[in-house]
């Protein structure tokens, strides 16, 4: 997001079921925001009330409502990142101790992953490794056909990929710009029921295969995974569009289904033993 509008993109997966009328293509998404908003900005009005963070964190909403609304991330876990690492903090935590517009779009954001069950996941990106986000949340003097012109050396091109746009839901956006306002809206606004999913096909072996429902370990997992990840370091070329194709995002999911241990039983009886 960036003081005159949000936008963003999602590379999903061959395993997510697409909605009706959309297909497996990355989605392209952007809002301009009204003029309101914008007198509002702390970084041009001294006595406004929203910082380019809170925008981010607004944006950071929009782009849930946007994977949730094109593709069926009911018990998925679906991966978010950002450029603003204040909106990165308060993504993780799901909470703010003061009672400024973060708090009130924190709200929404809990609001919006009961409803549509999924689990998010938070990191960080350069705003310089994707330009595709950084242009549409700025170009906003390019039309559409313009704009996606000028990203698509960005775009995967293979497997039929190509891209779709998803137009922001309008009661989404209200309670959006209501809670930059600090104003609470109800739980209903952020409850927009997406059409139907259509079944994922994949194909194995050469044959077109229905995605197999997922299963879980019947036993509670003990031990924590012991991946060491290697510290992060910002560069230029982060944005590989090979790791970006269908194919190659591999699913969260199954990631946590791998064991570690098993539980020892309890025994049947509980508390401390009495002997007669």
């Amino acid at each position: 997001a960036s003081g005159t509008g949000a936008g963003g993109v999602w590379f999903p997966a061959t395993h997510l079921s697409p909605r009706a009328g959309y297909s497996n293509k990355p989605v392209l998404w952007r809002l301009k925001w009204p003029k309101e908003i914008m007198e509002k900005l702390t970084s041009t009005n001294r006595s406004g009330t929203i910082s380019n963070s809170d925008l981010e964190l607004a944006g950071a909403l929009l782009h849930l409502e946007a994977i949730c609304q094109s593709f069926d991330v009911r018990e998925r876990t679906i991966l978010s990142k950002t450029d603003n690492l204040n909106t990165l903090f308060w993504q993780r935590k799901g909470s703010t101790t003061s009672g400024k517009v973060p708090a009130h779009l924190l709200r929404l954001f809990g609001i919006h992953q009961r409803y549509h069950r999924y689990v998010p996941r938070f990191d960080y990106l350069s705003g310089p490794s994707n330009p595709v986000a950084d242009a549409l949340s700025r170009d906003f003097s390019m039309s559409w056909p313009q704009l996606t012109k000028s990203l698509a050396p960005h775009l995967p091109r293979k497997e039929k990929d190509g891209f779709q746009i998803w137009d922001p839901t309008p009661q989404v956006v209200t309670s959006v710009f209501s809670a930059l306002h600090k104003k609470r809206s109800p739980p209903e606004s952020l409850t927009v029921e997406p059409t139907a999913p259509t079944p994922a096909i994949l194909i194995i072996d050469g044959l077109p295969t229905l995605n197999p429902t997922l299963s879980w370990a019947s036993n509670p997992l003990s031990k924590p995974s012991r991946t060491k990840y290697q510290p992060y370091k910002s560069m230029q070329n982060e944005f590989v569009l090979k790791d970006l194709q269908a194919a190659a995002i591999p699913s969260s999911l199954n990631r946590l289904k791998i064991t570690y241990g098993e539980l020892n039983r309890r025994p049947m009886t509980w508390g401390p033993r009495t002997h007669a």
